[in-house]
């Protein structure tokens, strides 16, 4: 029913709605398609900077990546010989795990040889063994690099993935990135690779091109094309020997490019590009520190170096986009009356979005009181103003103990804390920053929090608020740990097992050829423990097994390894021994550690135990090989002792 109320509201809206559809009726028949011509060049320029400014961001942190990683303070421990290679390479493998971006991750020494490579291979980083790294002393990645100062980078063109001198299919577009590497007194120790993997850097840029239609691409400097060609088009110079390149398609346009023009229109379509010199796209923008940067190399392709990014509007789509514009003021023209009436509909929109936002709001407040992840609401200082009921259970303080502080008194490190300023500058400059930081409950225990914080501009007043929701991941990194350390060590007795062993044992005997010493293999058997498992039991002999095991960790210089192997044997990687005599000393006392009687409630029990000896170089080249040859040499010397001591009981007889 139609009260007086809706003839009054309707009235009003008739006068404005009138005046304005008149207004845009006027406008649209003096501007027609040029207007939204306009309007769809200035969209696709938008989406353009937006995709190339997430381009650049994403070139910085890996920029960033690879000065943290050349300045690992795990390098400098391996360097010092108080880490080694192993657990480098398990750092590698975890940065790039979290990372996804780079399929691989090298060191190399000052020889240019590898010392240390990560390879992502589907998703899942591992560590390639010794026996498989490579000589890269002639690439230009590292002939670049390593004679540089400290604080340069080199930076490569674009280009495929090669293995053994063959492009690897499928293709891998990379870009590599390489610094040298110091330790903390300035000498320098190799350099560190990166090979980027550009494809998916390349595809998130493209992807937000795709507006109203378009039709993004990638190009070289010489117009090949590098993505968006047709079937058989994309690399094929690389691929084929037959380059093709987007001016034997579009000339007139590849002509406009070549001219510098950025947003133009021809007779096939309309075309938004922007030509990326390296020195802009690499350009590393740190206000902490200054970098040189080196770009590619004499051997390298100069068109992989310098690239075209854009979207072409094909002209169909175009002219779709454009006639429905122009049918609207036919449109408009002829039925003012129903405008008017769309006015005041749209009139009676609004005022149901009003009440709809306030619900909304009301829905919004609702659902952070129930939300289980903390959320923090700081001013543009980071002054807490506001924390949810999820804040108070992952953290303990009360909303009064929190708000009026600084985000900063939750993190749990003074440096941390200092890293707040650059997270809440990096929010306010991208709109939102992610990473996970070590944070303090009020009981005083630590723990990680993945951490999102947004920066949330008020239009009426600019006046800029932060937003952090954080996530308890703790329980996570322990159960990655825990599950790292199931698989790599023995649960009876917690020592390593055979597959962390010969790990380790590769490693060893890499150290010892690089460096020239001799490394020392222990296979150790048990004797006289069958009689002690029949006698008392399992529970008894796995009691011995583990008091064995620290007797002999306990013998055993640190940096030295001790693992079981299974059942009663256990073996022993003696490094950097002075030859066959020092292992055979340090295999006496392992064994007069194990023949001292062990106490176990009130049971005094003896075993004894044959070891075998193997030295690397010395005895074996090959690793596998090594640790066969001193199980050979454990059993003749069990052998050996039985025969000892059967000749000594006859004796006796």
């Amino acid at each position: 029913m139609i009260k007086l109320g809706h003839v009054k509201s309707f009235m009003v809206c008739f006068a404005p709605l009138s005046a304005v559809f008149l207004s845009i009726v006027g406008f649209l028949a003096w501007e027609g398609s040029s207007v939204r011509e306009k309007a769809i060049a200035d969209d696709q320029r938008y989406a353009l900077e937006k995709s190339i400014s997430v381009l650049r961001e994403r070139i910085e942190i890996v920029i960033s990546d690879l000065l943290i990683l050349s300045e690992s303070k795990q390098i400098d421990a391996v360097v010092a010989g108080t880490s080694n290679l192993t657990e480098l390479a398990d750092e590698f493998a975890v940065f790039s795990l979290r990372r996804g971006l780079y399929d691989q991750i090298r060191l190399l020494d000052n020889d240019g040889i590898e010392v240390v490579r990560v390879n992502y291979g589907s998703g899942i980083p591992f560590s390639v063994p010794v026996r498989e790294l490579q000589d890269k002393s002639n690439r230009s990645y590292f002939r670049m690099a390593r004679n540089a100062p400290r604080g340069t980078i080199y930076i490569s063109g674009v280009d495929l993935n090669e293995e053994f001198g063959q492009i690897e299919k499928p293709i891998k577009p990379v870009v590599r990135l390489s610094a040298p590497v110091f330790d903390k007194f300035g000498e320098r120790h190799g350099v560190m690779v990166l090979n980027l993997r550009a494809a998916p850097i390349f595809n998130e840029v493209v992807d937000a091109l795709r507006l109203d239609g378009a039709e993004p691409f990638v190009l070289d400097d010489d117009g090949g094309w590098m993505l968006g060609g047709e079937e058989g088009e994309n690399w094929s110079e690389e691929l084929t020997g037959k380059p093709s390149s987007i001016g034997d398609r579009y000339p007139k346009a590849w002509e406009n490019m070549q001219l510098g023009l950025q947003s133009f229109r021809v007779d096939s379509g309309f075309y938004s590009v922007q030509r990326l010199d390296v020195s802009d796209l690499f350009l590393a923008r740190n206000s902490l520190r200054s970098l040189a940067v080196i770009f590619g190399s004499d051997d390298e392709k100069s068109s992989r170096l310098n690239l075209y990014v854009g979207a072409r509007l094909p002209t169909d789509t175009l002219n779709q986009l454009l006639s429905p514009e122009r049918d609207t003021l036919i449109i408009v023209s002829a039925a003012f009356l129903l405008l008017i009436a769309v006015g005041s509909a749209a009139y009676a929109w609004t005022r149901q979005n009003q009440i709809i936002a306030s619900f909304d709001a009301r829905l919004s407040e609702q659902v952070l009181r129930a939300s289980k992840n903390s959320v923090v609401v700081a001013d543009e200082n980071g002054i807490i103003l506001k924390v949810n009921p999820g804040f108070t259970a992952m953290t303990g303080y009360l909303p009064n103990e929190a708000v009026g502080k600084p985000l900063s008194f939750l993190r749990a490190q003074r440096e941390n804390a200092e890293a707040l300023d650059d997270i809440l500058m990096s929010a306010r400059a991208n709109g939102i920053w992610e990473g996970e930081v070590r944070n303090r409950r009020k009981g005083g225990d630590f723990f990680y929090s993945n951490v999102v914080v947004s920066a949330i501009t008020d239009p009426t007043t600019s006046d800029v608020n932060f937003v952090e929701m954080g996530l308890d991941i703790s329980r996570h990194m322990e159960n990655a740990q825990e599950l790292w350390r199931q698989a790599n060590h023995d649960a009876l007795t917690g020592l390593p097992n055979r597959l962390l062993f010969e790990d380790r044992l590769e490693v060893s005997c890499g150290h010892s050829e690089n460096e020239g010493h001799s490394v020392g293999l222990l296979y150790i058997d048990l004797d006289g423990f069958k009689p002690v498992n029949d006698r008392y039991g399992h529970e008894i002999g796995d009691q011995v097994l583990r008091k064995v095991g620290e007797r002999i960790k306990n013998t055993i210089r640190q940096g030295d390894t001790v693992a079981r192997l299974g059942g009663d044997e256990f073996a022993v990687i003696a490094d950097d021994v002075n030859g066959r005599e020092e292992a055979e000393w340090v295999a006496q006392k392992i064994a007069a550690s194990i023949q001292r009687p062990i106490e176990i409630d009130a049971l005094s029990i003896t075993v004894g135990a044959s070891v075998g000896i193997a030295i690397f170089p010395t005895d074996c080249k090959e690793t596998v090989a090594l640790l066969g040859l001193a199980d050979e040499k454990m059993y003749q010397n069990k052998r050996i002792r039985k025969s000892k001591s059967g000749d000594l009981a006859s004796a006796l007889k």
